[in-house]
């Protein structure tokens, strides 16, 4: 990424945590990495292309002007969208997190190509909806991301990586958050894949500028946790942690986390207790039971030491 890049995101980073409004669609844009307003331009004309695309399938005369159809459309207008995207590529869950990977892999010819990620494909049809003048928020769990349209005092939740996702019952520990906070969700997944690419500095400042945009956003605690915690910043590691699990109570992983980076300070029975809560929050997370097990091991081993006397 060059200066100008980033020197770019950094100014929309700063009106984001300022309170300024940013237009979604050039935050998205930004954050995959273009360099120029050319470039912009040259995506927003494709998002506008599928936009065209979409009216072009859609017989309704509600969506054949220009002006933003009544409130009252808006549950059909949203169905529609989602349909449409579904049966255009209907293979649509894969990897792309980045507005522009969405976006490229939408127009491709190829019906089999996939298209992204929960956050890849929340962004792209919120860019979308926005052309509509849906009214979205986001629903954020700690490894899931859909979509909320309001309609009055309804409330109509979509998951964008299942074909039969639309006004889908969304479990309780999922959080609604502002539309423009997608941007930390798109940063978190930057930096996992910066992580796994050891582009290390890199992930960190993602992880760091994800939680900016987004305090209340615990995944990227968890993410920013883990970097401290490959740093050595134990204590740091687990007040991220803390916070992760603080805003969402569920998030066994966090739990677990935490108890590693406590049994690294020898605070064990803390250790234990976040092994035994991330188990409780979730049966199937193997990765604490094993945890638990090594922990177990290695104060029996203690124990029997202790008991051998001193020749």
């Amino acid at each position: 990424m060059n200066m100008q890049t980033l020197e770019r995101e950094a100014t929309m980073l700063h009106d984001i945590t300022a309170g300024k409004p940013v237009p979604l669609e050039r935050a998205l844009l930004i954050l995959s990495g273009l360099k120029t307003d050319e470039a912009l331009g040259s995506y927003q004309h494709k998002i506008q292309d599928i936009w065209g695309r979409f009216l072009s399938r859609c017989d309704h005369k509600i969506l054949s002007n220009d002006s933003i159809p009544p409130a009252y459309w808006h549950r059909s207008i949203a169905k529609w969208l989602f349909d449409y995207l579904w049966n255009s590529k209907p293979k649509r869950f894969g990897a792309g997190f980045l507005l522009t990977e969405v976006v490229d892999a939408q127009l491709d010819s190829d019906v089999n190509r996939v298209v992204g990620t929960c956050v890849g494909l929340t962004s792209l049809y919120s860019v979308l909806g926005f052309r509509a003048g849906l009214n979205l928020s986001l629903l954020a769990a700690s490894d899931h991301l859909l979509s909320r349209l309001r309609v009055g005092d309804e409330t109509i939740d979509m998951d964008h990586t299942d074909p039969l996702g639309f006004d889908r019952r969304t479990p309780k520990d999922f959080r609604e958050f502002p539309l423009l906070t997608l941007t930390a969700n798109v940063l978190n997944s930057r930096g996992l894949s910066r992580e796994a690419c050891g582009q290390l500095a890199a992930a960190r400042a993602d992880y760091g500028k994800a939680v900016l945009v987004n305090p209340e956003y615990a995944n990227g605690h968890n993410n920013r946790g883990n970097m401290k915690c490959r740093d050595g910043d134990i204590q740091g590691a687990i007040a991220d942690y803390t916070e992760a699990v603080r805003l969402d109570p569920h998030f066994c992983e966090a739990y677990c986390n935490r108890g590693m980076a406590r049994h690294r300070l020898g605070l064990l029975d803390e250790a234990r207790q976040d092994y035994a809560t991330a188990m409780s929050t979730n049966g199937e997370y193997a990765h604490a039971r094993i945890c638990l097990q090594v922990l177990d091991a290695v104060t029996r081993d203690e124990a029997l030491q202790g008991q051998i006397p001193c020749r």
